[in-house]
């Protein structure tokens, strides 16, 4: 019986023994686990995070979901605001072309009326010198005449005479319609001037508004967001101006040479380059702002690697502009210009007329890049394209 309970109590001890052992051989596999999944999570949050930061710093954008509803409400009415500015922007300069369109109309009128003056005086005298010496009759000069030939020379001086007047009564006839038409131009400028003007205030006093709505979301936001808003609105502002540069570049040139189509030429000068980001628009759920690749990225090609005219045309922009870094811009007729940026050098100049394949920039990495490539861009009309309906990916 004692050997029993002996026994039974060796057994107690022994199972009591294993089941500490289990129970702490899982509570240590657990902490290892834990451990090891606890490594993964921050090695996956560490690589969010770098790849958070290198969008970030790629290009600034963004999102929706991102925001919160007060910040979602700065970023309306600021689109509205800018929308505006560009609204009153664009007013100023029509109520300037359509000022400067008025002097020179006035000017033209007072011109018109002195010139109508004049020669309505000059006829009116002639006509009191005609009534006033009487008819002249051929008969009458043929018999003062001294021999035919001061009869001749007579003759033609009346015929010259009355051609005179007769073209006179034209000029001033011509004269009165010019300051009839030039008079309903200068109205109907003047009328639009007035129009444009109170639609130019109108909207300033809405831009106004929206300011003073906009500071109170403001008021609202957090420290954070506050500095998220001034970089988003930072960001808005450039890629506003560059846009405003493009355009200038744009319009400032007229070639000769005019794009009639065709395969546009590869514009990185060495083999096996690849795209490393293709052209895409994706619009934006709060109004006026898009999240855009505008071109393509040619990758794969060494700092320095000539870049070449991909057309015929002329340089209509070569400098510094914003995120593109140092950038050429070249028109070739018909609306169509091609873009080239990020370059190491420019290796041409404004107003340059450039042939297909000229070198003109070098590959780099300037501006919003994070390592060399080329940023290649074709505009229509201002209007962004897709470049590969211009050139063969070679």
């Amino acid at each position: 019986m004692k050997k029993k309970i002996i026994s039974i109590i060796l057994i107690i001890i022994v199972l009591q023994y294993f089941c500490t052992f289990v129970f702490a051989d899982n509570s240590l596999i657990n902490e290892i686990t834990n451990s090891v999944t606890n490594e993964v999570d921050l090695q996956e949050q560490k690589e969010q995070v770098e790849s958070k930061i290198e969008e970030t710093n790629t290009k600034l954008e963004y999102v929706q979901d991102e925001l919160s509803a007060t910040m979602l409400k700065v970023q309306e009415t600021e689109d509205k605001i800018m929308g505006y500015e560009n609204e009153i922007e664009a007013l100023g300069e029509k109520m300037d072309t359509l000022q400067a369109s008025i002097d020179e109309t006035n000017q033209k009128l007072e011109i018109a009326s002195q010139n109508y003056e004049e020669k309505s005086d000059l006829l009116a005298r002639r006509l009191v010198a005609m009534y006033e010496a009487g008819d002249t009759q051929y008969l009458d000069i043929l018999l003062k005449s001294k021999s035919v030939t001061d009869f001749i020379s007579k003759y033609y001086i009346i015929q010259e005479v009355a051609e005179y007047d007769s073209i006179l009564i034209n000029q001033i006839v011509e004269e009165k319609n010019n300051i009839e038409t030039t008079k309903q131009k200068l109205e109907n400028e003047q009328a639009e001037i007035k129009i444009i003007k109170s639609r130019s205030e109108r909207t300033s006093i809405v831009l106004s508004n929206m300011r003073t709505l906009q500071q109170s979301y403001i008021k609202e936001l957090s420290a954070g967001e506050k500095k998220l808003q001034e970089q988003i609105t930072k960001y808005k502002k450039e890629q506003a101006e560059i846009e405003r540069q493009i355009l200038l570049a744009t319009n400032s040139i007229d070639p000769d040479i005019q794009y009639t189509g065709g395969e546009m030429l590869w514009p990185v000068a060495i083999s096996e380059t690849v795209i490393t980001s293709g052209y895409g628009v994706r619009e934006h759920p709060i109004q006026g702002v898009v999240k855009e690749h505008t071109g393509i990225d040619i990758g794969n090609a060494p700092l320095g690697t000539p870049v070449v005219a991909a057309a015929d045309g002329v340089v209509s922009y070569a400098g510094w502009l914003g995120g593109y870094g140092n950038c050429v811009m070249i028109n070739h007729g018909n609306g169509v210009v091609t873009l080239y940026g990020h370059g190491n050098k420019i290796l041409t100049s404004v107003n340059t007329e450039v042939k297909q394949g000229d070198t003109i920039m070098e590959v780099g990495s300037t501006g919003n890049s994070t390592g060399p490539h080329l940023h290649f861009e074709v505009r229509v009309n201002g209007n962004y394209t897709n470049p590969l309906g211009f050139v063969k990916v070679p």
